[in-house]
């Protein structure tokens, strides 16, 4: 499950951000910076390198094949105008920018290089600004740069005086492995506003966006996520060096390689030493080079078998007492399998991981907004509506051009919760379809909220059962949850007939489809309401069935929720007609997948809807 936070402007007030390559700050950080700054805090962003060693772009938009070091210069001259153009629209300040300039796809090689120059720019920039939050790389980012920084940055840390490291760390990934994906300690939320902004400043970085718009735009369409650093572990499973431990006078390292074990070197980082070993291809004895000299240190143990393998390294090849970073890095491809990650130190000491005060408040539940579309209820909606207040933050009643009261039930009530219910009225009917698609554009452009919810005005279903989707929308990080009836008492024929067959035609073209295909208790997040609002035109009870298969084309996340249904007077209020609006959804089944929609979407892929 993962974790919401808001920031805490009482104790976020000066906040440095370490970004390796221009446009890290707009993709990772984007709505944070403009939260922060919100708040009347300092932003200073450090740019490690000015992102010149950037070929492929470069080739495109020059014009050029051969690139030479002038041409690298002129290319990262571009892309630090870009940054700078792109913190102006987040509202950062020129003079809190800084660019080190230190070689792009270079990192890495600092860091084993043992030389300190980048070390001492970082401690200079920790002392001078006095930060009370560091946002920064993680050490599982695959970019070689972005997680050798992340060592760098800690190996800067270290040599701090204990009094100036009284801050707070988190980390972001900007290149992250499938597997990372949905387990981020934090999450934070961004309104639309936001997002427009963070947007525009993505599409600033315009030498990027050339040949990645997609997928660089589609940060700005989520929320914003961030680790803690990790405390160092013996055991760590999404690790290649999957143990360390000591025994015998030697630092034994259990390790799992996909590939053969020759096609990988293993590196060790301490603030004092930097180690390499190039691994055999069987059981043999190895050379422990130290990097910096390139002489040998010792001789370590390789064991391979077929439950993995094992490296000996005598302990005299490593220092004592200090933070120990390992890495197994492949002889090919441009990004890490893995990156690095820290393991114990030698000799029994225990550095405890420095949070200083994290400035954010305790998690939050998610915060609702309830769709609620009536026509001809006035009997109903107005109870249903008061249930629902207590446990939406917001909602949107829809009087799709009723003849009785039911818009006068709604705006009586509207008018004691100004500030919590909104009612759009129709003139005449025009069906459940384009009120709900109303509902959500108006969902999208006024109100901040995290899930979506829609539901019916008749009754049937039980507003108690709301925080129940709110919440598996969010943990299971589903884009759209459905709430599966189960009837107390016969379901009514008209329900019965309208559920039945359509579930059973569901289930034969989409094998994940849910049972119930009609429900009208939903649950959905933003990115999802975004992708509906730009796809399905307005109808009427067809909508939710082209909505439903609109995110089993995109194969979207989705899930289910068990809920109670209660039928009154065989749902006598329900303006379900069996033969018409049946034969309506029978022909929008058929049509969606004969027409373009269901063709383009989802070869174009959720990463671009979404």
């Amino acid at each position: 499950m993962t974790t919401a936070f808001t920031l805490n402007a009482a104790v976020c007030k000066r906040l440095l951000l370490f970004a390796p390559h221009p446009d890290d700050e707009s993709l990772t950080t984007g709505g944070l910076i403009q939260q922060v700054l919100r708040n009347g805090a300092q932003v200073r962003v450090v740019f490690i390198t000015d992102g010149g060693n950037n070929p492929w772009p470069q080739r495109v938009l020059e014009k050029r094949w051969r690139i030479r070091a002038n041409d690298r210069a002129r290319w990262g001259a571009r892309r630090r105008k870009e940054a700078t153009d792109a913190l102006t629209k987040l509202g950062v300040p020129l003079n809190d920018v800084r660019f080190l300039g230190f070689p792009d796809q270079g990192l890495t090689k600092i860091l084993l290089s043992g030389r300190n120059n980048l070390v001492d720019d970082l401690i200079s920039e920790l002392t001078g600004f006095s930060p009370d939050l560091v946002v920064s790389p993680a050490m599982s980012d695959r970019h070689k740069d972005h997680n050798a920084f992340a060592v760098l940055l800690q190996l800067a840390v270290d040599h701090l005086a204990v009094d100036k490291r009284n801050f707070s760390e988190l980390q972001y990934v900007t290149h992250r492995r499938r597997e990372q994906a949905g387990v981020p300690d934090f999450r934070l939320h961004l309104s639309p506003a936001e997002r427009a902004v963070k947007r525009e400043a993505i599409l600033c970085h315009t030498t990027q966006v050339k040949l990645s718009r997609r997928r660089f735009v589609s940060f700005a369409d989520g929320d914003e996520i961030f680790f803690h650093k990790s405390s160092p572990a013996i055991d760590c499973e999404t690790h290649p060096v999957r143990r360390a431990e000591i025994i015998s006078g030697k630092l034994r390292l259990k390790l799992e390689t996909p590939d053969a074990p020759d096609e990988y070197i293993l590196h060790i980082a301490t603030k004092s030493g930097k180690r390499s070993l190039v691994l055999p291809p069987k059981s043999s004895a190895i050379n422990v080079l130290d990097r910096p000299t390139r002489t040998i240190v010792t001789q370590a143990q390789f064991r391979t078998g077929k439950q993995g393998h094992e490296l000996f390294i005598p302990l005299s090849a490593l220092e004592a007492n200090e933070r120990i970073y390992v890495k197994l890095e492949s002889r090919s491809g441009f990004y890490d399998p893995y990156g690095w990650r820290e393991i114990p130190a030698l000799g029994g000491q225990n550095f405890e991981l420095n949070r200083g005060t994290i400035p954010l408040q305790a998690a939050a539940p998610p915060r609702i907004c309830c769709v609620l579309p009536c026509y001809n209820v006035a009997d109903r909606c107005g109870e249903v509506l008061r249930q629902i207040a207590s446990y939406a933050d917001h909602i949107v009643a829809v009087d799709d051009g009723s003849s009785d009261e039911t818009g006068a039930v709604l705006r009586s009530i509207a008018d004691l919760h100004p500030k919590k219910i909104q009612v759009i009225s129709f003139l005449e009917n025009r069906g459940k379809g384009a009120g709900l698609l109303a509902a959500f554009q108006r969902a999208l452009d006024e109100i901040s909220f995290d899930v979506l919810i829609t539901i019916d005005a008749d009754g049937q279903h039980n507003p108690v059962d709301l925080p129940r989707l709110a919440q598996a929308c969010v943990s299971q990080q589903a884009a759209l949850v459905i709430g599966e009836r189960v009837a107390r008492g016969p379901m009514p024929w008209r329900s019965r007939l309208g559920n039945g067959l359509t579930s059973k035609l569901f289930q034969r073209l989409y094998p994940v489809s849910p049972q119930d295909t009609q429900s009208g208790l939903r649950a959905m997040n933003r990115e999802f309401l975004e992708a509906i609002v730009k796809i399905i035109k307005p109808s009427r009870y067809e909508t939710e069935l082209q909505i439903l298969m609109l995110a089993l084309d995109l194969q979207i996340p989705l899930s289910t929720v068990p809920i109670q249904t209660l039928y009154f007077d065989q749902n006598r209020l329900s303006h379900f007609r069996p033969v018409k609006d049946s034969l309506r959804i029978y022909w929008a089944f058929f049509a969606w997948h004969l027409s373009e929609r269901h063709q383009v979407w989802p070869a174009v892929g959720a990463a671009n809807a979404l």
